[in-house]
């Protein structure tokens, strides 16, 4: 077994792509099932220089793939047209952390060599499908990758509380403003991104958990960040799908702002693991109502956090007319958040609601 983490590719200067994981649905607007298998594949023979439909884990999920983008809104036309796409070929989609209403169980899974090593260590933790919004940033070499990694690292929870937004796992509030990192946490190697200050240190660092989990390469550690050195990216996973496209680019937008900053005005300090794991609960158990440990070491609510974080991203994107996507999510720190909004619209109509307002809000290519 080889434990050869490879050099990292140059992967652009400050380029974006998106993968972007969605939930098939019937009628009733519940999962497919092992009924998606056909209309995926059929879907995954498509696409073009606009991106890529392809299948996942789960039978009833597709991945949405955007080209390399120079800008977040390049990434919202690439995400309408697959989408409208996916439309075309009959699939009806619903964007969520964690499908609401889905049962626990053994979810239908995908056959391949590596999801099958996948099903075998990961055994009866598979028990409903989640769905990601994963962002990709090109960094040019090794350094500026490491610097950019220390300073989304430390706002990963603040990007958590952002997108947050699956309050509810088989028909039950979770409590929780994402289910779905609850979820994946009890997956192994799926953790927090440890702090690392060089690229040999991460290269150290994956090597030994290779090593230890007998893994056949790098791609099996799945850190909520991770540098992917053979496309040059940084990989951000700590996301929710996210209905709005609006606030997919907003979203893209704010990871390009955060790494481009860290690359300029590198931060003095590295929150501790065992802090940063902190913060990361606390945001994924209230969302963006919390206070977490900010970069100087004092409490601060998150949404003052959000706040400055934000303006720090459009001040460096603005110079390049790349920072309209972020006013979506300056109106959305004024107003009400995703947990809040499916709380109400359950209260007022029930969970077939609630999955109605989701599939009506992903299926809005404008939105």
């Amino acid at each position: 077994m080889s434990s050869h983490v490879p050099p990292h590719a140059p992967g652009g200067e400050f380029t974006v792509g998106v993968e972007e994981e969605l939930m098939l649905v019937d009628d009733a607007d519940e999962l497919m099932g092992a009924a998606a298998g056909p209309l995926v594949e059929a879907m995954s023979q498509t696409g073009s220089d606009e991106g890529v439909v392809t299948g996942e884990i789960y039978v009833d999920q597709v991945e949405l793939n955007t080209p390399v983008c120079r800008s977040a809104e390049d990434a919202w036309s690439s995400l309408r047209d697959l989408r409208a796409l996916v439309a075309k070929q009959g699939g009806q989609v619903l964007a969520c952390g964690v499908h609401p209403t889905a049962p626990v169980g053994v979810p239908d899974i995908t056959t391949s060599p590596r999801y099958d090593r996948i099903i075998d260590e990961y055994a009866g933790l598979l028990r409903t499908p989640t769905a990601a919004l994963q962002v990709h940033v090109g960094l040019p070499d090794e350094h500026t990758a490491m610097l950019a990694y220390r300073g989304l690292r430390n706002r990963l929870p603040l990007l958590r509380a952002l997108a947050a937004g699956s309050p509810y796992w088989h028909g039950l509030d979770s409590g929780q403003a994402t289910a779905r990192a609850a979820i994946i946490r009890s997956y192994p190697r799926t953790t927090m991104p440890p702090l690392l200050r060089s690229w040999n240190d991460y290269v150290a660092r994956t090597e030994a958990l290779m090593t230890a989990a007998e893994a056949s390469d790098h791609t099996y550690v799945w850190w909520e960040m991770r540098p992917r050195p053979l496309l040059g990216t940084l990989e951000v996973r700590v996301m929710d799908a996210v209905p709005s496209l609006a606030t997919v680019a907003a979203l893209t937008s704010l990871v390009q702002g955060i790494a481009r900053r860290a690359v300029e005005s590198p931060d003095e300090v590295d929150l501790d693991d065992d802090v940063l794991a902190v913060n990361d609960h606390r945001a994924a158990r209230y969302g963006l109502d919390t206070r977490v440990v900010d970069v100087d070491g004092s409490l601060r609510p998150l949404r003052e956090v959000a706040a400055r974080v934000v303006t720090e991203a459009r001040d460096v994107l603005a110079a390049d007319r790349l920072d309209a996507p972020l006013e979506q999510l300056e109106r959305e720190l004024a107003g009400e958040t995703e947990p809040n909004r499916q709380r109400r619209v359950v209260a007022a109509g029930g969970m077939p609601a609630l999955l109605a307002d989701l599939v009506a809000r992903t299926t809005d290519l404008d939105g």
